[in-house]
């Protein structure tokens, strides 16, 4: 199992395991028109994962990404602005070389 499978897969059970649970003091709601597209680019062998997981799962590749993303900021949000650039950092240079 490749790397990035593992790490979707991963997100998807975390944001599975969350569910039920009840959203956070302080969470902001956004009115759904008001998103904005964002574009990523990801190797063939990555998006086939994505593609095979999202068919695995019976969602939208488009909402299995969403979520995961989502999920990944939720379980970051009592960091302190530091330790969320420090994570973030380490996160994008983990997810560049996954891509490369």
């Amino acid at each position: 199992m490749s790397d990035a499978k593992q790490l979707v897969e991963q997100i998807a059970a975390e944001a599975d395991a969350t569910a039920g649970q009840p959203m956070p003091a302080g969470t902001v709601w956004s009115k759904p028109n008001k998103t904005v597209t964002v574009a990523t680019g990801v190797s063939p062998e990555h998006l086939g994962a994505i593609e095979a997981l999202a068919a695995q799962l019976d969602v939208p590749v488009a909402a299995l990404v969403r979520g995961g993303i989502l999920a990944g900021l939720n379980a970051r949000q009592d960091e302190t602005v530091q330790s969320a650039i420090e994570r973030l950092s380490s996160d994008v240079q983990r997810l560049r070389e996954l891509v490369a």
